[in-house]
């Protein structure tokens, strides 16, 4: 089930701090959270075991959590029942990037521990604790840019980003940020970028017309991540799921 957050306000400018602090599970779920890493490794060797951002308290703007490993997010989704002991609400940043009055949409690689071969809008990426802003706050909009250089190919331009929507997966705790980018450079430019790009992210790109963009939505609905429609809904694209 999927829940839209309203807004404090609006233009919202969410600070995201990590200073909860983090649940200390037992012995048996951290040999559960190892065993499943090993698995998820020994498939996906490539996969590393970061941090990310944990959502545990909206208030207002102020957005507070913890860090937490990417691999207690893995094995929370394998298994839903930890989630008692781990408490990982990942949060994302999912952009919807207009360029030339197109819509930008990526399909996942199909070999990703999550949501693998399925259409997102690009770019996307879990909000990770590098990049800071002054205040020692985490910096989404500096992990959106990175997003952006490294999925889409281009460099990140000096403009405004608005964070307009928070969705949230209320079965597997994964909250979406949609953060939208208006460009006017011609979204060929981009399409051309990604063909270019060492290790793309996707294997697939996509700019639909902003006109189109319900037909695109109907027609590939099944094989789309499942905050996409709302995220679309919630910009004023399509109606409401």
């Amino acid at each position: 089930m999927y829940v839209i957050h309203p807004l404090p306000q609006s233009p919202w400018n969410p600070r995201l701090m990590d200073n909860q602090p983090p649940p200390v599970p037992t012995d048996e779920v951290l040999d559960e959270v190892r065993a499943n890493w090993d698995y998820e490794t020994a498939h996906r060797p490539q996969i590393f075991n970061g941090k990310i951002f944990s959502l545990d308290r909206i208030e207002g703007s102020l957005l507070t959590g913890f860090l937490a490993d990417y691999s207690w997010y893995l094995a929370q989704l394998r298994n839903p029942a930890l989630f008692d002991a781990l408490r990982v609400r990942s949060l994302a940043v999912s952009g919807l990037v207009v360029a030339g009055g197109h819509v930008i949409f990526g399909k996942r690689k199909a070999g990703l521990a999550v949501e693998g071969g399925l259409w997102e809008l690009a770019p996307s990426g879990t909000i990770h604790g590098g990049p800071r802003e002054a205040d020692g706050s985490i910096s989404w909009r500096k992990i959106f840019q990175e997003e952006i250089r490294e999925e889409l190919g281009i460099a990140p331009p000096p403009t405004v980003l608005k964070a307009f929507a928070l969705i949230e997966n209320t079965q597997n705790h994964i909250w979406e940020m949609g953060v939208a980018l208006e460009l006017t450079m011609d979204h060929r430019n981009i399409l051309t970028a990604y063909v270019s790009a060492e290790h793309p992210e996707h294997t697939e790109m996509a700019a639909v017309p902003l006109e189109d963009v319900p037909r695109f939505l109907k027609v590939r609905r099944e094989e789309m991540v499942g905050a996409c429609p709302r995220l679309l809904a919630a910009y004023g694209l399509v109606p409401p799921p």
